[in-house]
């Protein structure tokens, strides 16, 4: 059987309750580890910041424990604690019964989406019976209006009671989770801590949200940097790879320590951070009104801002209540279809709700509600094609699409393969009526070049993905699936554009012969698809000042440059003209020629032969 530090993480578990009712010494009896690491903790006896603990359950699953702050001062840390874990253990102390941050704490979980767990009613040996059962009949009370089903059960983290019962509940916690739990798709890693470590380097350390990290991959920040793992730690353990919901510890390389710092998300893959959010707003009870336009301070992962909030269709939200609001943060974060954040009011400084991200990343002063509704639904045959619908010209891969609409890359594929409006060009995904308008515009934009240029009938690779509308990468990707067009890295082209028309032929073919006949004073020629034509091929040289010349003439007359400038060691306008016996016009045209060919150069009045042909 694998080490246990080797297994995924069945479980994220996060403690929650009023400040000392126990929370640390229950966790110190299921795990043995004390998550009290700084000695201001120790010495006021409270929890400041977030303690982390690996727990081993009866079936041999892994659980991470998450031994979250208990006094208001510290809720946002709280926050920070809770979010991404996959259940609760609230602790409740038998002598002092349901407190305000015990209400606030499962607040803070509720809106967090943590709606399963286990109650652990502490220090029964430090109270009487009839305190205990009264303590008991509140939990249970307390639990019925949040409208959560979780077990109470009887423990002492002094005495060791309930201990083996509490391991079981959490465990049959820990089955169902780990069977819906995936380590497919983006990684992504909330930093908590960031620190030099003396011999090692940079570590940061976090939950593990979503994906899988092993040695040597490359990680990304909003800021740009790429960094690379040299080493993992689970718990305080070497390990190969972090699995989704561990505690995790990375050695990075790549960045120094002033560039990343709490708050700051590793990830897989660049994703752009948002200062607006779509959103779905709840309520918990016992809140005051929140009003349109209202100021809040968000908290999501281990960042938090203020945002302003904007509400779709109503002035206000009563307690209990949700409704879609619009939301301006004050500082960008990175943020996804589905994730969890927690609002607190400003003054005073008290958890009103929070919410469900729905779009990231909002087009548009006002929202879409068929995109939002789609959202919500979570069904991928109304998503996948509405997402691709908002982005039209640039299409999306399956890790976009996965990003977008809140699945894993190969959900979000299978979605998009299924649905017959849309097409797939390489990697990437497109409504099909958009390809297919593409592929006309960039068909009638050749035609148009054909007959507007007969003698250059291919359109640049830059010009033909500008006709197809299109972004670069989708553009390419269409460009390679056209097998009726030729495709070069010099251009794009019908099939028979290398033939020219007859007529155009016949034009070009009297135009070579009366410039070759006119020798080295060819007469003044306005371009004509002949003459560009010519040029193209190279049988016509362009001496500036609408002079075009017979490419065999130019032969001649450089090698006569060439020769006379080695005889002479230079030549000038003067002798030249004389050289050829003809006048200035023309002999200056064909010494600016044999410039612009770099045969000559330039010194003073007289030209020379540059190195090349010395």
């Amino acid at each position: 059987m694998a080490e246990v530090m080797d297994r995924p993480v069945a479980l994220t578990i996060g403690t929650a309750g009023h400040v000392d009712h126990g929370k640390t010494t229950l966790v110190r009896l299921l795990t043995g580890t004390d998550t009290d690491r700084l000695e201001e903790e120790h010495r006021r006896g409270i929890s400041i910041v977030p303690g982390y603990a690996e727990l081993e359950l009866p079936g041999r699953r892994r659980a991470s424990l998450v031994d979250v702050p208990g006094h208001e001062r510290f809720v946002k840390n709280m926050v920070a604690g809770s979010t991404g874990v996959d259940a609760f253990l609230l602790v409740v102390a038998a002598d002092d019964g349901v407190m305000p941050q015990t209400r606030e704490h499962l607040d803070v979980l509720r809106v967090l989406g943590v709606e399963q767990g286990v109650v652990a009613l502490t220090k029964t040996d430090a109270a009487d019976e009839e305190t205990v059962e009264l303590a008991h009949l509140e939990v249970e009370e307390l639990l019925e209006l949040a409208g959560i089903s979780a077990p109470v059960i009887h423990a002492s983290g002094a005495t060791g009671i309930g201990k083996d019962e509490l391991l079981r509940a959490l465990d049959a916690l820990a089955r169902r989770t780990s069977e819906g739990r995936s380590s497919d798709g983006l990684v992504r890693l909330p930093v908590d801590r960031s620190f030099v470590l003396k011999g090692i380097g940079v570590v940061v350390t976090g939950t593990l949200w979503s994906g899988e990290i092993q040695i040597g991959d490359t990680l990304h920040t909003t800021s740009g940097h790429r960094l690379r793992v040299r080493g993992i730690q689970n718990h305080g353990r070497p390990a190969e790879v972090a699995y989704p919901g561990a505690r995790t510890a990375l050695d990075l390389s790549g960045v120094e320590a002033s560039e990343i710092e709490p708050g700051d998300v590793l990830l897989s893959r660049p994703v752009p951070e948002t200062r607006a959010l779509d959103a779905r707003l709840r309520l918990v009870e016992g809140a005051s009104p929140l009003r349109h336009n209202v100021r809040a301070r968000l908290y999501h992962g281990t960042r938090s801002t203020n945002a302003r909030i904007r509400l779709f269709d109503r002035e206000e939200i009563a307690p209990g209540q949700n409704a879609l609001a619009r939301l301006t943060l004050e500082e960008p974060m990175v943020a996804l279809s589905g994730d969890r954040f927690v609002l607190r009011s400003l003054s005073p400084q008290v958890t009103v709700g929070g919410g469900t991200v729905l779009d990231p990343a909002p087009v548009g002063r006002r929202p879409d509600p068929e995109w939002l509704q789609a959202l919500e639904s979570g069904d991928t045959t109304r998503t996948v094609p509405l997402a691709l619908a908002r982005s039209p010209k640039g299409g999306m891969t399956d890790e976009d699409l996965s990003l977008a609409v809140s699945v894993p890359p190969k959900e979000a594929r299978k979605a998009a393969e299924r649905a017959p409006e849309i097409a797939k060009l390489e990697d990437i995904f497109a409504l099909r009526e958009e390809i297919e308008a593409a592929r006309k515009r960039l068909v009638q934009a050749l035609r148009k070049r054909v007959d507007e240029r007969p003698e250059s009938r291919a359109l640049s690779v830059a010009e033909a993905r500008t006709a197809t509308g299109l972004s670069s990468g989708l553009a390419d990707a269409l460009l390679a699936s056209m097998n009726d067009l030729r495709v070069t890295d010099s251009g794009v082209s019908l099939p028979d554009a290398n033939e020219a028309p007859p007529e155009l032929e016949e034009e070009a073919g009297k135009l070579r012969r009366r410039l070759h006949d006119a020798g080295t004073e060819p007469p003044a020629t306005e371009p004509t698809p002949a003459l560009r034509l010519l040029l193209k091929r190279g049988e016509v040289v362009d001496l500036g000042a609408n002079l075009f010349a017979s490419g065999k003439v130019a032969e001649t007359v450089l090698e006569e440059i060439k020769m006379a400038c080695r005889e002479q060691g230079e030549v000038s306008l003067a002798g030249f003209r004389d050289h050829l016996r003809t006048s200035r016009k023309y002999a200056q045209a064909w010494l600016e020629y044999a410039d612009t060919q770099g045969v000559t150069r330039r010194v003073g009045d007289v030209r020379v032969l540059t190195r090349r042909y010395r």
